[in-house]
């Protein structure tokens, strides 16, 4: 029995040091074989070997699985596909709009021959953003965006020969949320304002900083407070940069439980905006703040040491009523009104000088008028939430030329820019949670041709929206 337990075991060590495993029984057969053609064992003795070694082959071989099954176990829980902890804590998110886009278009200059004539454009928006809760109070996001570097659009037309298009960073920022009531956001972010197109294009992503308290004083009464200090220049020559601090106080009323009402006022003061200097092609130059405003409605004028006499000081109210289980689906009314203080023609004609490309005496078409006002009224009706979902809305607004800087207004509604009047439609349906058809429609012309001339512009916009 010792002899036949002693060849087992040189076996066995034989066969699991050469990595024998369940092909062993053949090999096993011949070399016993050999064993009694020797006279080392009886053919007794071998029929007992050969059951032993059938045994201890079972175990060996059930040893074996259990460890590749254990290890394999190890391996999962090591190196598998489970991301890491911080990566639970980023949100991405992103949207792709196609877009047709017509415009019809009759202008003409004072004294000069009618421009009559079409545009049609194919175009699309792609947004890509990311924000990350970096505890349980701060966020960072960063977003970018199609487009052509203007702060109030994002579109990017087909054109160019099918050449790569740009990407450019639409924000990045941190937030912190400081108690239940505050948040500061500081870098180029979402605008906090309670506001409508009238006065900013909700592509604009002001730069700097912001406030945003929220109180709710009882059920149906809260107060909620903005506050934002936004750079619109910098001038390496001066002390000084233009800015923009915005301050807004508002309340939310919820009179039944089936509407709210939020009222807003706004104080804007552009800083500094003196600092901006007179110099050769910069009212061409549609990248600059003073360029982009002369272009779209508003007569930059210097003085006779080439600063920027222009200024902007605006109050603005806006209100919004919302309203559900009325009507089978939720409709909202709102408005907006703008008014610039500081806006005086008679002193642009007084003090500013004739430079090559600014000419203040054409303001002299406007009389006695100011032109710093704005209003907008518009309705609201349906839901913009999941598959079947309807949403449409319009608005009417009248915006004179110097109630509000042009380079920060609507980029669409008629052309973009100040000076102008007319109507805007726009549907929406939501075709999967996801994936929405819309159009929108512009009725739109100059509020005054006195001085810039005739210009009526309707359009049509018919989007398809991903959003992911």
């Amino acid at each position: 029995m010792k002899k036949i337990s002693l060849i087992v075991f040189i076996i066995t060590s034989l066969l699991i040091t050469f990595g024998i495993t369940r092909s062993w029984a053949g090999e096993v057969d011949i070399l016993v074989n050999k064993l009694v053609e020797k006279g080392i064992l009886s053919h007794s003795e071998a029929q007992q070997l050969l059951n032993e070694m059938q045994k201890e082959g079972t175990r060996q071989e059930a040893e074996i699985k259990e460890v590749a099954t254990e290890a394999a176990k190890e391996e999962i829980k090591t190196s598998g596909l489970k991301l890491p902890t911080w990566a639970d804590k980023i949100d991405l998110y992103g949207d792709l709009r196609l877009r047709h886009d017509t415009q019809w278009i009759d202008q003409k200059k004072p004294g000069g021959d009618t421009d009559k004539y079409n545009r049609n454009r194919e175009r699309y928006r792609l947004r890509l953003g990311m924000k990350a809760k970096t505890t349980e109070t701060t966020e960072v996001g960063v977003r970018v965006a199609s487009g052509s570097g203007n702060q109030n659009t994002t579109n990017q037309s087909f054109d160019g020969h099918a050449r790569g298009k740009e990407i450019w960073i639409d924000r990045a920022y941190a937030s912190w949320k400081a108690t239940d009531y505050l948040k500061i956001t500081g870098g180029k972010h979402k605008n906090p304002l309670f506001t409508t197109p009238l006065v900013w294009d909700p592509d604009v992503n002001p730069e700097g900083l912001s406030e945003s308290l929220k109180f709710d004083i009882t059920e149906r009464f809260g107060l909620f407070a903005n506050m934002g200090q936004y750079f619109v220049e910098e001038i390496k020559s001066t002390n000084t940069d233009p800015t923009l601090l915005a301050f807004q106080l508002g309340t939310a009323i919820k009179p039944t439980d089936t509407m709210k009402l939020d009222f807003g006022v706004t104080y804007y003061n552009f800083m500094d905006l003196d600092d901006l200097e007179w110099k050769d092609g910069i009212l061409k130059d549609k990248t600059e703040f003073i360029g982009y405003n002369n272009a779209y409605g508003q007569q930059m004028v210097f003085d006779s040491d080439g600063d920027l006499l222009n200024e902007f000081e605006c109050w603005e109210l806006a209100a919004k009523l919302k309203v559900k289980d009325v009507l089978p689906v939720p409709f909202s009314i709102y408005a907006n009104y703008i008014v610039n203080t500081d806006a005086d023609i008679d002193e642009l004609i007084d003090k500013g000088a004739v430079f090559p490309d600014s000419d203040p005496a054409k303001l002299e078409a406007y009389g006695s008028d100011d032109r710093d006002t704005g209003w907008l009224v518009g309705l609201s009706l349906g839901n913009k939430k999941k598959k079947g979902d309807w949403y449409a809305k319009y608005h009417y607004q009248e915006l004179e030329d110097y109630a509000f800087p042009a380079v920060f207004v609507d980029s669409d509604f008629h052309g973009g820019g100040t000076n102008n009047k007319g109507h805007y439609m726009h549907l929406r349906y939501y075709l999967m949670d996801n994936i929405q058809a819309r159009a929108s429609g512009f009725l739109t012309e100059r509020e005054d041709d006195s001085k810039d001339g005739k210009k009526d512009e309707d359009r049509i916009q018919v989007d398809l929206v991903f959003t992911f």
